[in-house]
């Protein structure tokens, strides 16, 4: 700033163009930082130096760490850009006396080191005028935009998320006599929850909305115990005692949907079981083998009487059970394929946050 007080002819001083004075010895504004968050103090220090000039130009450049509060968007990570500001403000003096104005529209980053996990996007500076109580007073805010370094993130987030939700389905392929169902989609769904913790710690507390990944994980997580639900329902019925009881409404969910995703017919043919034996053409020896196996499969085996199923419904609780299977993991193939399209696509969108920003009471 100006300061017509401390002008002077330099010629008539050895020519002297400018010294250096204590701040607590000349005029100067009182600065705050509007939006700290470690207590609102005057900037500067009664020990630091001006550089004033023979034409009365003072030039004040107060070093200093300021904790700022900042509120983060998480709603695409890791792929977000997060803004932050300083806003710096004069409630000593009103515009009347005192306005703060921008030399430029970005922030000298002269001085500015990469962040690992952080890339500097772009910075602005804007004027604002803040109304309280009927008087306006002048304001500078410097914005920062980062942009997330989300390589990690990939890596140690993104890519087992995705493996994993796709190995949910994957019970409905496992055999119902193996004994590994219930274990392996146990095994999963911890595997989910141990995601979703990793993700809640990656996530900064003040944010206001929840991540997308988090909610994917979190439907995943809802679709991994449906899974153990229908296969703990689908196992008894496998298991069950009696293989011809099929319910009546699973006869005809079967018939009309569960046989048109497995290619399967309901159409069976009549199987017919006969022995004939010569007695012209066999010797006493085959005549007792034969008279052997007869008496041995007497119960099973009958010449010439037909073993019949139910036309209209010839499977069993062992066949339903397994056409259950494939029912559920083509269903969950689909709705795991759309969510996962679905969270990829809005990722891959994410929008850098507008740097403008209002001011008023």
């Amino acid at each position: 700033w100006d300061d017509p007080r401390l002008t002077w002819n330099a010629s008539a001083y050895d020519d002297i163009e400018y010294i250096y004075t204590k701040q607590n010895k000349i005029w100067r504004p009182e600065l705050i930082v509007d939006n700290s968050v470690e207590g609102i103090t005057p900037i500067g220090h009664d020990e630091l130096f001006f550089k004033v000039k023979h034409t009365g130009e003072v030039r004040w450049d107060p070093p200093g760490r300021h904790v700022t509060h900042c509120e983060f968007d998480v709603t695409y990570f890791p792929f977000d850009y997060q803004k932050c500001s300083i806003e710096i403000a004069s409630f000593a003096f009103t515009t009347e006396v005192l306005t703060l104005i921008k030399t430029k529209d970005t922030i000298n980053i002269e001085d500015y080191h990469d962040h690992g996990e952080w890339i500097l996007h772009s910075t602005q500076v804007e004027n604002h005028v803040l109304v309280e109580n009927g008087e306006e007073f002048s304001m500078l805010e410097f914005q920062v935009i980062f942009e997330r370094r989300p390589g990690y993130y990939i890596t140690n987030i993104v890519y087992p998320v995705i493996l994993v939700s796709l190995l949910t389905n994957l019970v409905f392929l496992l055999p119902a006599d193996s004994g590994e169902k219930i274990s392996y989609i146990l095994t999963v769904l911890l595997a989910q929850a141990v995601l979703l913790t990793l993700i809640g710690d990656s996530m900064p507390t003040t944010s206001k909305k929840a991540p997308l990944i988090e909610i994917y994980v979190s439907l995943v997580l809802v679709m991994a115990a449906l899974a153990i639900v229908i296969t703990i329902l689908n196992l008894r019925l496998h298991l069950r005692a009696d293989q011809s009881a099929v319910p009546k409404w699973l006869k005809i969910f079967t018939l009309k949907v569960l046989l048109r995703i497995s290619c399967r017919t309901s159409k069976v043919k009549d199987c017919v079981v006969s022995k004939e034996v010569s007695n012209e053409d066999t010797d006493e020896d085959d005549y007792v083998n034969v008279r052997g196996i007869a008496l041995n499969r007497m119960s099973t085996l009958r010449p010439k009487v037909p073993i019949r199923k139910n036309p209209q419904f010839p499977f069993d609780c062992k066949e339903v059970s397994a056409f259950l299977d494939l029912f559920f993991f083509h269903l969950f193939n689909i709705v795991i394929f759309i969510t996962t399209m679905v969270l990829v696509l809005i990722l891959s969108v994410s929008d850098v946050p507008p740097t403008h920003t209002a001011h008023g009471e």
